[in-house]
């Protein structure tokens, strides 16, 4: 069943889910959806912020990892945030929506700003990005001002106000209700009727000795009136601070459709000298400017939207783990077409040098995800990686800052680490009313670790690859990149249990052990004399090395005893882990 269209009511879709042709007709998102076949139903591959002319309202798509199985039944799509229907909760403030029953919608609209916030941000770093289409997108903010702000933007910064300067509204506040505002006894008792209780007279209305008109006092009763006015329409959490009569969400509204609102505010606009209330009064007159262009139909359509938002979530994820894309921009562009999503450059996990590090992610979950051609793609980026670097030394005989590929007295190949990220939403991180995204939620993934070879027991060749896969808060994801506060703790911690965890692994599969030549013993000879035994299974992690790193399938303990007593006259083994 098709939702009800109501108007003045902010909306909430989601990625990807199907809905009913007609509505999502009716409510101006012609351009951006795919139809079904029998033209029936349609979904929107898009996520983001749009303001549609045909109902004259905000529209929010949240991307499809809001879409999961929770506590909801999935035979009946109560998927939406892991519990509700997608199709129930679309108008927020409808009062039958069960969002309100569980106090949910008041994180919805915090959910929505991060998402346009993010997406404004990658088009900052990007702009020249092919997933934000200039042919539709309109009124798209730069932070600069270079272009004109969306209404969205505006009721952001309408908030922003009273964080900022709420000192100053403190302190005007505590001013006015002093002094001139104290109450004239005597007009009082002679122009109001008191309340008499045991013949004790009770006095309900004041009248106070300041005659004039406070302006100051006047425009902050508009602005908190204005922000409940959008608390109503957005359900963003709010409670003024001061004890002033607000104007009604009816009377604003009126204000807008009559158009009185920017009147009075051009009749008030010399009464002002503070910077802050100049300010301020610039911001409603903005804000009620627009809203009142909205009402007469007077205003294009505006949007925010991306068609791949998996980029978006690369970039997020680059900005918490990776290098500075201009140190590795040249990296990520393989020859072959293909765009490594994340590479930094850390310790080896053999000692002696620096290797890089090769990373793939997606910002939702998918049971398929790290296999068939998604692992095939990652494995090739990491064999792209090596051959880049291989070229590189055959070019210049030399690797670049410290990177360590190849050795060639034993012709093995250092061992290059691969992880997933895979962002997610669990249910504790969206419950009582509030969105968890302090917690990063990192997790390694429990399922088999995928590993490609060509031989067996040959770590050291360039086929012999292994995949770490992971979990990550998506709202710590969002928030961190939204408010551009990833910070280098969270950066170092990441990396460091990448590292860590890719070791443990290696150390849980091989046997390492470090073979040093007996007196008389020549490296070089001794390499040569075994290469076919060893080929795939030495490594020397640097050319002034007197040692080999031996590495052995910790299940094939017949071809390790094999290989132990050809070599053991020859060279002293000392059993070890990669650390």
């Amino acid at each position: 069943m098709a939702p009800q269209l109501r108007n003045d009511l902010m909306k909430i879709l989601f990625e990807e889910y199907t809905y009913d042709y007609p509505y999502i007709r009716e409510i101006g998102l012609c351009p951006y959806f795919f139809v079904s076949e029998d033209g029936n139903e349609v979904r929107i591959p898009y996520v983001g912020y749009c303001f549609s002319q045909e109902i004259n309202d905000s529209i929010f798509i949240l991307p499809k990892v809001f879409l999961f199985e929770g506590e909801g039944n999935p035979d009946k799509k109560e998927i939406a945030f892991g519990k509700y229907r997608p199709d129930d909760i679309i108008n927020l403030d409808d009062s039958d929506n069960p969002l309100k029953k569980d106090g949910f919608d008041r994180i919805v609209f915090g959910l929505s700003v991060w998402l346009y916030q993010a997406l404004a941000r990658y088009q900052r770093r990007h702009p020249c990005n092919g997933i934000i289409s200039d042919a539709k997108i309109q009124n798209v903010i730069s932070q600069k001002g270079d272009c004109q702000e969306t209404y969205l933007d505006i009721i952001l910064s309408l908030l922003r106000f009273d964080k900022e300067h709420r000192n100053l509204l403190t302190f005007i506040t505590m001013v006015n209700s002093h002094g001139d505002n104290r109450i004239h006894w005597d007009k009082t008792v002679s122009r109001r009727s008191p309340l008499l209780r045991n013949g004790v007279p009770y006095y309900t209305e004041f009248r106070n000795r300041n005659k004039a008109v406070n302006h100051d006092e006047e425009i902050i009763v508009l602005y908190y009136s204005v922000l409940n006015y959008l608390h109503k329409t957005y359900c963003f959490p709010f409670r003024p601070r001061f004890n002033y009569p607000l104007m009604s969400s009816g009377r604003i509204g009126s204000m807008i459709e009559s158009g009185n609102a920017t009147r009075m505010l051009r009749r008030i606009r010399g009464k002002y000298f503070k910077d802050e209330l100049v300010a301020l009064w610039r911001l409603l007159y903005t804000f009620f400017d627009k809203a009142e262009n909205v009402a007469g139909r007077n205003y294009r359509e505006e949007a925010l939207l991306v068609h791949s938002f998996n980029l978006v979530f690369e970039d997020m994820i680059d900005t918490l783990i990776g290098d500075d894309i201009m140190d590795v921009s040249t990296l990520k562009d393989n020859r072959d077409g293909k765009r490594i999503d994340h590479i930094y450059e850390d310790r080896s996990l053999i000692e002696g040098s620096d290797i890089y590090f090769i990373g793939d992610s997606k910002y939702y979950s998918d049971d398929m995800d790290i296999q068939g051609e998604s692992l095939y793609k990652q494995f090739t980026y990491a064999k792209n990686i090596i051959q880049y670097n291989i070229d590189i030394f055959n070019r210049d005989g030399d690797y670049p800052r410290h990177l360590r590929y190849r050795d060639e007295l034993t012709e093995g190949y250092n061992i290059t680490p691969n992880f997933f990220v895979r962002g997610q939403i669990r249910s504790r991180y969206i419950t009582g009313g509030k969105a968890d995204c302090h917690d990063d939620g990192l997790e390694s993934d429990r399922r088999s670790k995928p590993c490609n070879k060509h031989y067996r027991n040959r770590l050291f060749d360039r086929d012999t690859l292994m995949l770490q896969s992971y979990n990550i808060n998506f709202l710590y994801v969002l928030s961190a990149y939204a408010s551009c506060s990833a910070d280098k703790h969270f950066k170092d911690k990441i990396r460091k249990r990448f590292r860590n965890d890719m070791i443990a692994t290696f150390n849980k599969r091989y046997d390492f052990y470090i073979l040093t030549p007996k007196e008389g013993v020549d490296l070089k000879m001794f390499v040569e004399r075994y290469f076919k035994l060893l080929n795939g299974k030495v490594y020397r992690a640097s050319d002034s090395d007197g040692f080999l790193y031996l590495a052995l399938e910790r299940d094939l303990s017949s071809e390790a005893r094999v290989i132990f007593d050809r070599i053991k006259d020859e060279v002293a083994m000392e059993k070890t882990t990669l650390a």
